[in-house]
């Protein structure tokens, strides 16, 4: 045998290995990430499904449509006075929604803004995924 016919076969052998190693990754991680977005939105559902009433609030408040260009919110007492040049949507403070706000922080629908009150950022795709809900949630 000749060597450059060896080095050849072998560097053909190892980069077919390679080749259909990548591939299997790829369409493994687009698997994955098909996943995480069908539990992303089931437990977007069940949100609506325990905390309708905060749900509501948002999703009403997020869709309309002089509100479109609003991508904050704060979460206080009732008493609280607010100033604020940035137009933010207010809710009102109760140990009802501090689980809501939790679960979507951990999926990242939000994101909180360090400072020293409750105060957090829309994500886009959450707005997405409420402008998508079905009217039945309502």
């Amino acid at each position: 045998m000749d060597t450059s016919f060896l080095f050849g076969f072998l560097t053909g052998c190892l980069t077919t290995a390679l080749g259909g190693w990548y591939v299997q990754k790829f369409m493994n991680d687009r698997k994955n990430t098909k996943n995480i977005k069908n539990k992303k939105i089931l437990d977007l559902d069940k949100l609506f499904n325990d905390y309708s009433h905060f749900m509501n609030l948002i999703k009403n408040d997020v869709t309309h449509p002089n509100n479109k260009n609003i991508r904050e919110f704060l979460v206080v007492e009732k008493e609280a006075i607010l100033n604020s040049f940035v137009p933010r949507f207010r809710y009102e403070l109760s140990t009802d929604i501090l689980p809501a706000l939790n679960r979507l922080e951990e999926l990242g629908y939000i994101e909180k803004i360090k400072n020293n009150c409750l105060h957090y950022k829309i994500e886009e795709d959450f707005i997405m995924q409420l402008k998508s809900i079905r009217v039945s949630l309502q």
